[in-house]
């Protein structure tokens, strides 16, 4: 099991260069043990600029090479971005092996990759970094760029036959709820106890890397959720992009659940927070209803200052659970309800068998909240969310039954509403605090307009680990 036997000794660095005070090092540290390695050192260095032969100042990289000596470390794990330059000095003078931040990431997601999507992905971003990765075969570079195009190809299909099911999910009239937040926020722990789903559990990291969808009724409402991948900060634009589609899952939801982990120190929920709306704002899902949601209250401390924290910084107040205790989960149900957009329905149906029809489609479909059989007509009282009610009322309005709709002022004013909400997606360039942009693609379904991230590897190969079976 993956990080069961730490064997490996790590030495964390970082020359910390603009970077808020704090401990910089403390994400790529449990980076490293869900890798499967033993930390064994630390070492930041503050800097005013990078140093274009050691990134350090050299007296700091003589004394990591000191460190590497002394302590019998097999890898230095760094949380900067190097240049080639810099990555060859290093090699020379530390002679270890030394992996990046991106280079660790992609180790995870190999190990934890479950589906053929995934692994796919993961290729990909690895044969699009630029400057090459250590987790392939050099080939050449006509070589290099045939498999990135039978990769991508290949991705195409997978992702068509995710979205028909996804399709298939929004035509079914439930409402779609996106768990989302920090990487070990809880998330597939409050899938599990909202849907009694078996979705996998632990304490690492990217525990979760692809989507797992199930439903669970909620005061007579069908509701379907979706568990998603842990954001993180300064992920790499390639390993971003490679993760398009559970992003997409997050931007086709109703409502979000914003989940954050109350057991963190109060700098480390704010430094989350931050990275996750970011993250929502990239993907350009900042206008979904958003419920935050702090976990981990059966063990947290200092909770109440913990919650004004994330509402000053949301502007909402968060609701308060514990997943693994089933705490006030009912509460957070309710609200839900009431945040989730209602079509409520009043409308008459010729009592004819074409009507009866149309009456048990209703029924299936909706939440019924009363029915009156009259000699000609059926009087219904019925909720829908507001993605089937603009298809109902479409379809009720051009019906050639004699149907009356009762409340048809106020349900045109919700379809108005609706129409102009629909818009197309974009692509989104954030840029993050090492001044890395990063690039998040257009999520038009069958979109023709082409990404602008034009990486061009120095390096070329494949992922051996990875290799496909043909």
């Amino acid at each position: 099991m993956l990080g069961k036997t730490q064997t490996r000794k790590a030495l964390l660095v970082e020359a910390v260069l603009d970077r808020k005070q704090g401990d910089h090092l403390s994400e790529l540290s449990e980076l490293a043990y869900v890798s499967g390695y033993n930390v064994v050192g630390k070492v930041t260095q503050n800097i005013q600029r990078s140093n274009p032969e050691y990134l350090f100042g050299k007296g700091k990289a003589k004394e990591i090479k000191g460190k590497v000596k002394e302590l019998q470390i097999d890898a230095v794990i760094i949380e900067n971005k190097l240049d080639q330059n810099q990555l060859e000095n290093l090699r020379k003078m530390w002679r270890v092996e030394i992996i990046d931040r991106f280079e660790l990431i992609l180790e995870i997601f190999i190990k934890r990759a479950g589906t053929q999507e995934a692994i796919t992905q993961i290729r990909l971003a690895a044969l699009k970094k630029v400057g090459g990765s250590r987790l392939e075969d050099h080939r050449s570079v006509e070589t290099r760029h045939k498999i990135i195009r039978r990769l991508e190809s290949k991705l195409v299909q997978i992702r068509k036959a995710k979205d028909l099911r996804r399709k298939r999910r929004v035509s079914s009239g439930f409402d779609l709820i996106a768990i989302c937040g920090y990487t070990n926020a809880g998330k597939s722990t409050l899938m599990n106890a909202l849907t009694e789903a078996d979705v996998e559990v632990n304490s690492r990291m990217f525990t979760t890397l692809s989507t797992t969808t199930r439903s669970f009724d909620s005061f007579g409402r069908k509701i379907l959720v979706t568990d998603t991948i842990g954001f993180i900060s300064r992920l790499p634009h390639v390993l971003m992009a490679a993760f398009y589609a559970t992003l997409k899952e997050i931007k086709d939801a109703d409502l979000i659940l914003f989940l954050i982990d109350c057991y963190d120190s109060k700098e480390n929920i704010t430094r989350k927070v931050l990275a996750s709306m970011n993250t929502l704002l990239a993907i350009e899902a900042e206008g979904i209803p958003l419920i935050p949601v702090l976990n981990k209250i059966d063990i947290a401390e200092n909770v109440d200052a913990k919650a004004a924290i994330v509402e000053a910084a949301l502007k909402t107040k968060p609701i308060l659970v514990s997943a693994k205790d089933s705490i006030h989960l009912i509460d957070l149900k309710e609200h839900i309800m009431t945040i989730l957009e209602t079509f409520r329905f009043h409308i008459k149906i010729p009592n004819s068998s074409e009507g009866m029809s149309l009456v048990s489609k209703i029924h299936n479909k909706t939440r019924i909240t009363n029915e009156v059989y009259h000699p000609t007509c059926v009087e219904m009282h019925f909720e829908t969310n507001a993605r089937l009610g603009l298809i109902l009322y479409n379809m009720l309005n051009k019906s050639t039954l004699d149907i009356e709709i009762i409340n048809k002022e106020e349900l045109e004013k919700h379809v108005k509403k609706e129409e102009e909400e629909l818009k197309e997606d974009t692509l989104t360039v954030i840029k993050e605090d090492d001044g890395e942009d990063i690039f998040i693609f257009d999520l038009v379904e069958n979109s023709d307009k082409k990404s602008k991230m034009t990486d061009t590897p120095e390096k070329f190969g494949s992922i051996t680990s990875l290799e496909e079976k043909d």
